[in-house]
């Protein structure tokens, strides 16, 4: 699963470049995050009203459909298994036609006992930007003034150093060709599973990192100091 991740780019320049939208569309509430958690804002990446273009869009993480009674299930649709995407209700009309990019550069997965959790981070070792497939909704319930915009990301069964801590993975648009066709309209159900597919095993590293990250509300740089000592230990 993911259940927190980073995206830690401070110029709005470059993740405009590296997202493939214009410098404008990166507003002033743009800012770096070392802790994103269920139910917190951040952004997704989607087509445009055009269909040709790209727009960035804040959104809650937690994914909820417009006939929910309430935005708790949210916490529970965070993720959303590739293998199961055309089936389930949840994530079904969202497969369809409301697919999105998450940018992230690493995500967070634990080992150990619950008293004892030992975070990791999992990284590209160039530190590089990482896309991972997501499905959002846009639904206004009962008693809401305006609509809300909520993302999921997909998950495919875990690869390389991850497989070792946990079972399963974000589902990672490798290349920028697979990204835009993740977000093309009208494309095959079989075309768009063939995608998610669990990333390369060279493509992510793992970081032993501060306790601090195993609460949400530490969200700084200290997040991701190297415990060194634990790293390889940790994963032999």
């Amino acid at each position: 699963m993911c259940g927190r991740f980073t995206l830690t780019i401070e110029d709005r320049e470059l993740i405009a470049s590296l997202l493939g939208i214009p410098t404008s569309e990166v507003d002033d509430s743009w800012q770096p995050r070392w802790n994103i958690a269920p139910m917190q804002a951040h952004w997704i990446v989607r087509p445009a009203a055009n269909l040709e273009d790209r727009e960035l869009a804040h959104a809650t993480w937690g994914l909820v459909n417009s006939w929910e009674r309430d935005r708790k299930g949210g916490a529970r649709q965070i993720n959303a298994r590739s293998e199961s995407l055309t089936e389930r209700p949840a994530f079904r009309d969202a497969f369809r036609s409301r697919r999105c990019l998450v940018p992230a550069d690493g995500f967070y997965e634990w080992t150990g006992s619950r008293e004892a959790r030992r975070p990791f981070w999992f990284h590209r070792p160039d530190d590089e930007l990482l896309m991972f497939a997501g499905l959002y909704a846009e639904a206004q319930l009962p008693g809401e003034v305006s609509p809300t915009t909520t993302f999921t990301i997909v998950t495919t069964p875990a690869s390389g150093a991850v497989r070792q801590i946990h079972d399963r993975m974000p589902a990672i648009l490798e290349s920028s060709e697979a990204a835009d066709e993740w977000l093309t309209p009208g494309q095959e159900a079989e075309h768009l599973s063939a995608l998610l597919r669990p990333a390369a095993p060279e493509l992510l590293v793992a970081r032993a990192v501060s306790h601090r990250v195993n609460a949400v509300a530490f969200d700084d740089p200290s997040c991701l100091v190297e415990a060194e000592s634990e790293t390889q230990g940790a994963l032999l």
